[in-house]
């Protein structure tokens, strides 16, 4: 690894997010899937992961807002990328002819934008968002369906709902998300409207429910949607983190550490610096309670974790010196450091920790066995 890269820096493995998509193609009985790289593919990178998932078949994605949109369509990713969020009306005429598809969740909404194509002469192509228990965007009866499935000025090419809890084995949530399928199924079925509902939890829990398609998120990147229940075999995490020893110094007995003074030495310890912190994703909710990996042992965290550093306890791996690999979070070494653990750790979700890997942390790619792509998003 190039000397520029020792700092901090995310692994990305497409050859794991392929075999993972290829194992999802089975579970689906080969449904055309979208996969969700909304947040920056939930911090793996869009671009990249939308390249490898465009070389494997998939043409079909989802983000959030337009900006991404605009990000996966100057990259040339090719197929359909439906927005799920807002877009202004202005924005949506200005992006009139690129591959995009807006969300249209309610009414009102769905009649200017429909006037406003009018007068251009246009259609523009959509999804109907279906609120079947959510209570976040969606309209919520059958009339509101028909009046936007009149309007001359959209393309309704399909409808969609998201569950609220298929990721949960629960006996109420299971009822829960039979009933939100039920819904959809009732407004679009009759009216010939193609639909979706399967996110990652659907997709693995609700593997027999009726769908045009289904929408790869979490369980794309090989975590779990809910750390409670188990994923299909042979999918695996694609991307670890991971920072490097830049300094080696022995305290006393009586020294404290970090800001705070939250650890004191109760005798001589070998302390290792690494640069990493919460400002690259390091969770400080960790301080004090989480282990890295250095020489394939365990290094406790010592003291607070800093925005830019952090000290791990290195007392009983002698071996280890300066330029060590740092395994920060990564789910392949056993019982470790997972960012479902870390997660569960300080009662967030992995989603989360994901997505928070900073901006200032290169993505290292590896394709065929082989590094690849570097992606720095500070240069």
């Amino acid at each position: 690894m190039n000397i520029f890269y020792k700092r901090t820096w995310a692994e990305v493995n497409l050859d794991i997010l392929k075999q993972n998509i290829a194992i999802l193609k089975e579970i689906t009985d080969k449904k055309p899937i979208a996969a969700v790289v909304k947040a920056n593919a939930y911090g793996h990178g869009d671009v990249y992961c939308a390249k490898a998932l465009n070389s494997c078949g998939v043409d079909k994605f989802t983000v959030s807002n337009l900006w991404e949109a605009q990000r996966l369509y100057e990259h040339n990713i090719s197929g359909e990328i439906l927005i799920f969020g807002y877009c202004s009306i202005s924005e949506i005429m200005e992006n009139s002819g690129k591959n995009f598809i807006y969300t249209v969740g309610d009414e009102k909404y769905a009649e200017v934008l429909s006037e406003e194509a009018l007068k251009r002469g246009i259609k523009v192509p959509v999804h109907i968002k279906i609120d079947t228990g959510m209570s976040r965007v969606g309209i919520t009866t059958e009339e509101q369906l028909d009046k936007i499935l009149s309007l001359d000025g959209l393309e309704c090419r399909a409808a969609y709902t998201h569950f609220a809890v298929a990721d949960s084995l629960d006996e109420k949530d299971i009822e829960f998300t039979n009933f939100q399928q039920k819904k959809i199924l009732e407004f679009c079925r009759k009216r010939g409207l193609k639909f979706h509902s399967q996110n990652s939890g659907g997709i693995i829990y609700h593997k027999d429910f009726d769908g045009d398609y289904v929408r790869a998120g979490i369980i794309m990147y090989g975590q779990k949607p809910d750390p409670r229940f188990p994923i299909p075999d042979g999918i695996r995490p694609v991307m670890s983190m991971k920072s490097v020893i830049c300094q080696l110094k022995t305290i006393h007995a009586g020294d404290t550490v970090s800001y705070g003074r939250t650890f004191k030495a109760e005798k001589d310890i070998r302390l290792a610096l690494i640069p990493c912190g919460y400002a690259d994703g390091f969770n400080r909710r960790l301080s004090g309670q989480w282990n890295v990996t250095v020489c394939g042992k365990k290094a406790p965290v010592c003291g607070r974790i800093c925005m830019d550093q952090t000290l791990i306890d290195v007392t009983d791996i002698p071996e280890v010196k300066l330029g060590d690999t740092v395994t920060v979070y990564s789910d392949e070494i056993e019982g470790g450091n997972s960012f479902t653990a870390a997660a569960e750790k300080i009662g967030t979700i992995n989603y989360e920790l994901l997505c928070a890997v900073g901006t200032r942390v290169p993505r290292i790619y590896i394709e065929n066995g082989v590094q690849t792509e570097l992606d720095r998003y500070l240069k």
